[in-house]
């Protein structure tokens, strides 16, 4: 069975799942990237759906842990199997695994989804100036290329764009400017287009955004040193954990730092808030970042 590739779909289309029995999913759309293997974030949104697809309605996602295993073929479904880790009178856990062709695995899951509690509450506060409005700043596909020239080296981060991410990067000139990369990245995103009022559908939109352009802060502080040598890029795995209800379609302020790179492996931590300076969610990725050679 082959599957049609569509990138200009909006984010609900892209982690639509049919049913092919309990605990079976199968994805509908492919999601390419450049490098012709699917958009990570696609993987994470469409395991994220098949979890929930399996839980008790008033359990929402509290955290996920992923596994890029292999790269996925967009035009090839994706076959995801849910199993049951944990139903307590609290806490759901399901585990997910999805497969492509002939049983090729690539991607482990486990997604958990909690009851809200009565308890103390406490945020770290957003990092985005007072002030600060995404929709004035410049959209991602009007920023100057000679801004992005040097980020080719990364990946093809500067080609890549996807009609289903409404992105802004504050103060482009500065960010994107190697002499200035400094293992801190910050950006806005939402869905670029209006999402259904359903809690399952705006948890797995928000991962389908989490990985798009996390890695950042770990490769771009590496720009002044690749001496027009590339890098070889590939996620290793992510981390969620969703500090209250999300609404994808509604601006997210993202603030990504790299503790470290090492080995060939680079690690990216994101603090996500809402509009109105609230804590969301907290995101970390490892990615592989080598000389191809």
């Amino acid at each position: 069975m082959s599957q049609a590739v569509w990138n200009e779909l909006n984010i609900e289309e892209l982690l639509k799942l049919e049913g092919l029995g309990e605990g079976r999913w199968r994805s509908c759309h492919g999601d390419a990237n450049l490098n012709g293997r699917s958009y990570g974030g696609q993987l994470l949104g469409q395991a994220m759906m098949a979890a929930l697809m399996e839980v008790p309605a008033g359990r929402e996602v509290s955290m996920m842990q992923f596994l890029f295993l292999q790269g996925a073929m967009p035009r090839e479904p994706v076959d995801f199997q849910v199993t049951v880790l944990q139903e307590g009178k609290r806490f759901s856990s399901r585990h997910v695994r999805a497969a492509q062709g002939n049983g090729r695995t690539v991607l482990d899951a486990q997604v958990t989804c909690a009851l809200p509690l009565d308890a103390p509450a406490h945020g770290a506060p957003s990092t985005a100036p007072a002030g600060e409005r995404p929709e004035d700043l410049t959209p991602f596909c009007e920023v100057d290329p000679a801004l992005l020239h040097n980020i080719t080296l990364l990946g093809g981060y500067s080609q890549d764009r996807k009609p289903s991410i409404d992105f802004r990067i504050p103060d482009p000139v500065r960010q994107l400017s190697s002499t200035h990369m400094n293992g801190r990245f910050r950006f806005w995103m939402r869905a670029s287009h209006a999402l259904p009022d359903d809690v399952r559908v705006h948890s797995a939109a928000f991962a389908y955004l989490s990985d798009w352009w996390l890695n950042f802060s770990a490769l771009g502080l590496h720009l002044r040193g690749l001496g027009g040598r590339a890098l070889y890029i590939s996620s290793l795995n992510h981390g969620l954990w969703l500090h209250r209800s999300i609404l994808a379609d509604q601006w997210m302020h993202v603030d990504c730092t790299s503790p470290c790179a090492a080995a060939g492996r680079g690690l990216s931590i994101g603090a996500v808030h809402d509009i109105e300076g609230r804590a969301l969610a907290s995101m970390t990725q490892e990615c592989l970042m080598a000389y191809p050679e």
